[in-house]
């Protein structure tokens, strides 16, 4: 099964805008067609007839979020894109409030380990979320790829600009950011006995 982790942004949905995403680096994951939520190009890319897909959607909620109507948005362009692929889509949702304290991220945390099966091939998109919960997610993949049995395959981050008068959207870019995550795990388990063996262990890394 694949896994798809999407947080999932509190702005007004007027303010999150379709775009065609060129990619760096990865042309597979290249899509044709403008998305608001950049990982659904990837999806669009990979998405298989009969395969069973679970969509995580990661909610912030307060007073001013809008994620439920992104959410929803998100939803039906999966939906119109797996319209003609036959995927078997299912969804679910994590709640998290917009307060950055241990509370709130112990929850992410132990809530996507709970909510992903073994086994699982992983993907998530880090364009929207907290900086915080970020680095939570980080934590969740490290742990099902412990003791899940679960692999990370594709994690993406879609990058804008926004035009300093029109505020038009400009220069976008999809990344594959993937290898962050397994510098993230490399610095985790690094087992050097000095400084000039682990910055040699860094270089190796950066050079692949």
């Amino acid at each position: 099964m694949k896994v798809v982790i999407i947080p999932v942004p509190m702005r007004p949905p007027h303010e999150v805008e379709a775009v065609k995403f060129p990619v760096d680096g990865n042309k597979a994951l290249e899509y044709e067609k403008p998305v608001l939520c950049p990982i659904n190009s990837v999806l669009a890319k990979k998405m298989k007839k009969d395969e069973e897909i679970k969509v995580i959607y990661i909610i912030t909620t307060g007073g001013n979020s809008q994620c439920e109507e992104n959410k929803k948005n998100f939803t039906q362009e999966i939906e119109g894109i797996n319209s003609k692929i036959g995927a078997i889509l299912s969804y679910d949702t994590i709640d998290i409030e917009f307060l950055p304290t241990k509370k709130t991220y112990n929850k992410l945390i132990t809530d996507l380990a709970e909510k992903i099966p073994d086994n699982a091939e992983l993907l998530a998109d880090i364009t929207f979320g907290s900086k915080p919960g970020i680095l939570s997610l980080f934590c969740a993949l490290r742990f099902v790829e412990e003791f899940r049995e679960a692999i990370v395959r594709y994690i993406v981050y879609g990058k804008v600009e926004f035009n300093n008068v029109t505020r038009k959207v400009e220069h976008p870019m999809l990344f594959d950011v993937t290898s962050l995550y397994y510098l993230f795990k490399l610095m985790g388990t690094m087992g050097a006995t000095n400084a000039d063996e682990a910055a040699e262990t860094l270089r190796n890394f950066f050079a692949m």
